[in-house]
């Protein structure tokens, strides 16, 4: 039962590529794991993400999606053990993403504290990811860019206009690109800029492959 981890910048096609995946898999049952932000204590709706982001320290930004990405790995582990064997989880933004998004908050956010080092918090979530791995087949499928030049265009007009949450969006970007692979999981490299069904074809691929 393999985990796919859908990971990328804000833009890149995360969600757009779990749709897709979740309808071109048909003989193997999806279970698509929550939101990240169902494990974030301080936000009750997907609609709040925004204002709990723009109102809170970025150091505490950064502990608690690093702690919500290790509780959705508890819960997904637990699903493991009572899913089909041929169940395939998918994760919207996986580990390696939350990893990059809170180092580019601690970068760009409010009351950025450069004293905080994120390294134990990170730590721990990837011990978390290596709990997984060792309970199934873990993957990444890496939506990659090189440049924010060629995806501004799918995020909304006002945050194309919004210079803070631009910053944030570069941060994230190195970070992204600079953090090293992940122990335990398999990647796959894919473009950004492609068409979703050429990715969508890549992924099932993999998957195949690692079925036998």
């Amino acid at each position: 039962m393999p985990v796919v981890f859908v990971d990328g910048v804000d833009g890149a096609g995360k969600t757009t590529l779990i749709h897709h995946l979740a309808r071109t898999l048909p003989t193997q049952p999806v279970h698509i794991a929550d939101p990240l932000w169902h494990y974030l204590p301080a936000v009750t709706d997907a609609a709040d993400f925004a204002s709990w982001v723009t109102s809170t320290p970025a150091e505490e930004i950064a502990a608690a999606l690093i702690d919500a990405c290790i509780h959705r790995l508890d819960h997904i582990r637990q699903h493991l053990g009572a899913a089909e064997p041929d169940n395939v989880v998918l994760v919207d933004r996986g580990p390696r993403t939350v990893a990059a998004s809170a180092r580019a908050h601690l970068a760009t956010g409010r009351s950025a504290n450069a004293a905080y080092d994120p390294h134990p918090a990170v730590k721990r979530l990837k011990a978390a990811v290596m709990q997984t791995a060792e309970a199934t087949a873990c993957m990444t499928a890496e939506l990659r860019v090189t440049s924010y030049d060629a995806i501004l265009y799918r995020l909304s007009h006002s945050e194309r206009t919004d210079v803070r949450y631009l910053h944030y969006l570069r941060a994230f970007l190195h970070h992204f690109e600079t953090e090293p692979p992940w122990l335990g999981v398999q990647r796959i490299e894919l473009d950004a800029t492609a068409n979703v069904t050429v990715n969508v074809g890549t992924i099932r691929k993999v998957l195949r492959l690692s079925a036998h």
